[in-house]
């Protein structure tokens, strides 16, 4: 379980530098990637590129930061913190120049070092609140 979360700080810094060799470390050719904003899972390190670099792109400063981890056998779940500025069209969303800080709670499964799935939940509701996009309940 501790090399599993070793692994999962390498991922951690995949996201936050964009560093496609360390993509190549630790994510296997053949993951399986569940993400809300795609109706179909995406596979390979070519999925895992092609979210990062939707989200690196509309926020370069995009940033993860890990607030919780459990692990159990091959299994991992993140609870983070993804903070960053939206200075590009992000999801169909024209830029808004608008800071954003939301969850995401993700579970990945792990053999050999690597990641072979991810189940990305990221909290999308906050997120198109922040950037204007829907009404954010008052409480």
């Amino acid at each position: 379980m501790e090399q599993n979360k070793k692994v999962m700080e390498r991922f951690v810094e995949f996201i936050n530098t964009g560093n496609m060799e360390i993509g190549r470390e630790i994510i296997a050719p053949d993951v399986i990637f569940y993400a809300p904003t795609s109706p179909e899972p995406m596979t390979g390190l070519e999925g895992y590129a092609a979210v990062l670099n939707m989200m690196r792109g509309a926020m370069p400063d995009v940033h993860w930061t890990v607030e919780e981890t459990i692990a159990e056998g091959n299994k991992v779940m993140i609870r983070f913190t993804m903070s960053g500025t939206q200075t590009q069209p992000l999801m169909g969303i024209p830029a808004t120049g608008k800071p954003i800080r939301v969850t995401a709670m993700n579970i990945y499964e792990l053999r050999d070092g690597k990641i072979i799935r991810e189940h990305g939940l990221p909290d999308l509701f906050s997120l198109l609140g922040q950037l204007g996009v829907l009404p954010l309940p008052k409480m």
